[in-house]
């Protein structure tokens, strides 16, 4: 009887033991199964490395593509009401936090002075930048022709003559935004009328002189080499010259006429100053007037051959009309 309940006792204990096998496992084993069924991932959903019962198996810890396109509605609208608060909804509660980190709007003070200066300053940078030399020093030629008359002792018997040049120029930066210095060689030609009648004669004379003119002059430029004013000086230096005088005399009712060549000799270098205006038109071909007044004598006192011009102070003044066209 001992005997068989020992046996009972012990095939109780085998399935006691049996199973208690079967409802428990050990973590490795069930960490490499969940791998396998997982597609390698181990982890859990709750953050810890133990099984979860509720995620086992093919496509465990995935997205769906509805939840994914969901999330990214909720962030699209997010993202739109943000955009739609604007300083003007500060009394939107939900946009109350972000008008007032708007930021304000600064007032701007306009100055025109300011501007202009700043705009023509500019425009002469730009200019230079552009054109290089051109825009910096400009060559040119220049035509003109007028008139010369004589100022001082004995000047009333000589009438008004006419001249003509020709030369090349240059018009160099001079400092100042509308300054320039402008130096020219002409060529010129000049010839002046000489008349008087006295109780026993009539004279009459010209004087024909070629000169090189080297005028220095200081100019203001308008904008945009409009209107110009210049004022300087003038060098004249004698190429030649030559003089004609006619005298008919009548003694006794008889007439006597005569003619004297280069009896009027004249001064080889002349001094004066010199004045002119004008204005360009497209910043190439443009017009001038220009005056010069020399105060040197155009005669040469002690060479000169013909008693009536004796003590003579005659001072050169010349005024001509000018085109030019400037490179």
């Amino acid at each position: 009887m001992l005997s068989k309940i020992r046996i009972y006792a012990v095939l109780f204990l085998l399935m006691c033991v049996t199973s208690f096998g079967q409802n428990t496992y050990e973590s490795e084993t069930d960490s490499a199964w969940i791998a396998a069924q997982n597609g390698g991932r181990t982890d859990l959903n709750d953050g810890n490395n133990e099984p979860n019962p509720e995620c086992i198996g093919d496509g465990c810890g995935e997205t769906t593509f509805q939840t994914r396109t969901a999330s990214s509605d909720s962030q699209a609208q997010a993202s739109d009401d943000e955009e739609d608060c604007t300083p003007a909804d500060s009394a939107n509660p939900e946009c109350a936090d972000d008008s007032a980190k708007a930021p304000a709007k600064k007032s701007i003070t306009y100055n025109e002075d300011a501007d202009a200066t700043y705009t023509n300053e500019n425009r002469e940078i730009y200019r230079a930048r552009k054109e290089g030399f051109y825009t910096s020093i400009n060559l040119g030629f220049r035509l003109a022709g007028g008139v010369n008359m004589l100022f001082g002792e004995k000047a009333d018997t000589w009438n008004p003559g006419y001249l003509g040049n020709f030369g090349i120029f240059v018009r160099i930066p001079f400092g100042f935004q509308t300054f320039r210095l402008m130096t020219a060689l002409d060529f010129s030609y000049r010839r002046y009328l000489y008349e008087e009648t006295t109780e026993y004669s009539d004279n009459e004379a010209y004087v024909e002189m070629y000169m090189f003119e080297i005028p220095f002059m200081f100019r203001y430029i308008g904008e945009d080499d409009g209107f110009f004013f210049g004022v300087g000086a003038d060098l004249g230096l004698k190429l030649s010259g030559y003089s004609q005088f006619k005298q008919e005399t009548s003694v006794e009712g008889k007439t006597q006429k005569d003619k004297r060549e280069k009896s009027i000799p004249t001064n080889g270098v002349e001094l004066g100053a010199v004045v002119d205006f004008g204005f360009v038109f497209s910043g190439h071909f443009g017009f001038d007037i220009r005056v010069v007044q020399y105060f040197s004598n155009l005669v040469d006192e002690a060479n000169l051959a013909e008693p009536t011009l004796f003590d003579s102070k005659l001072w050169p003044f010349n005024a001509t009309i000018g085109i030019f066209y400037q490179f």
